[in-house]
């Protein structure tokens, strides 16, 4: 996986953990529109390991 995708997710992982904290629901929009974005990031990564994968 990519060394800036990485920093980005864990970065972004962060800010959620704070965020909830802040608002203290799962349920708060700014903590769901967060976690989405984190959730792309995140997919990008496992297709971006899985094609490695497949090519060696």
């Amino acid at each position: 996986m990519n060394r800036r995708l990485t920093q980005k997710i864990k970065k972004l992982q962060q800010q959620l953990i704070l965020l909830v904290e802040q608002k203290g629901s799962f349920t708060d929009q700014e903590v769901i529109k967060l976690s989405q974005c984190l959730d792309q990031y995140i997919l990008i990564a496992q297709k971006s390991s899985s094609k490695l994968k497949v090519c060696g």
